[in-house]
């Protein structure tokens, strides 16, 4: 009967061993998008809003094939002012909203990265 019970265990242990590698894809896509959107959001926040034009040429994109994610603007009319706003120029003082949406967000990946596997392993939080 105990090595019946061993046996169970040792079943259960191997199918979550051969989970792991989904979940961990899974929780890294789950984590970069949430990553992504506090971090526009952070920026949304920040940004000067003279025109609103930066504001809405703010925006992220993930892709899950690499493990990456970019927060920023790519619409070419709005991409060098982006940069004075955030640097300053010689005429104007830097009013920074990307990398302070950047910092206030890195801290916070981890956990949910950890929360986020746990989730996908079957954990709950």
């Amino acid at each position: 009967m105990a090595s019946r019970a061993r046996l169970e265990g040792l079943g259960r242990a191997l199918r979550a061993v051969q989970r792991v590698p989904e979940a961990m894809r899974e929780a890294r896509s789950e984590t970069l998008h949430e990553w992504a959107e506090t971090v526009q959001d952070g920026a949304e926040a920040r940004v000067p809003r003279r025109t609103g034009e930066l504001w809405a040429a703010l925006d992220h994109r993930v892709d899950e094939r690499y493990g990456r994610a970019e927060v920023g603007v790519w619409e070419e009319d709005q991409l060098e002012y982006s940069l004075y706003v955030e640097k300053g120029t010689s005429s104007m003082d830097d009013q920074p909203y990307l990398t302070p949406a950047f910092d206030e967000a890195r801290p916070t990946v981890p956990a949910k990265y950890r929360a986020a596997f746990r989730r996908h392993m079957g954990g709950g939080e």
